[in-house]
């Protein structure tokens, strides 16, 4: 299976919040979200295999696509890290996660909204 992974930008805690509501309604369609303060890979690591077993998703598959992302996008994560210590102390980098399908979901609903 195939899984997408975004930096979606920085947000505070609260926007993360509503963000991570937003899909929770709907059966675990949509991707997942979450924050990060600080923004490594450990830690994405973690909530992307977290995240696998609660969907029932592949976590080689999911390591597999947390990994290349970090890879193929090492120079955008530094320029987030860089300035996410710029940002006052409750900004956190978001992430999104999912399947192509679950991605259309999101965004379906967003145009339906």
């Amino acid at each position: 299976m195939t899984y997408l992974l975004q930096f979606c930008g920085l947000s505070e805690p609260l926007q993360l919040f509503y963000l991570e509501q937003s899909g929770a309604s709907r059966e675990s369609q949509g991707p997942v979200f979450a924050g990060f303060r600080p923004f490594q890979l450990d830690d994405l690591l973690g909530w992307a295999l977290g995240s696998a077993r609660q969907r029932g998703w592949d976590p080689e598959g999911i390591q597999a696509t947390v990994l290349q992302a970090w890879m193929e996008r090492a120079e955008v994560i530094r320029q987030w890290q860089l300035r996410l210590k710029a940002e006052p102390h409750d900004r956190l980098v978001v992430a999104g996660l999912g399947t192509p399908s679950d991605w259309q979901h999101r965004c379906e609903g967003m145009l339906r909204a």
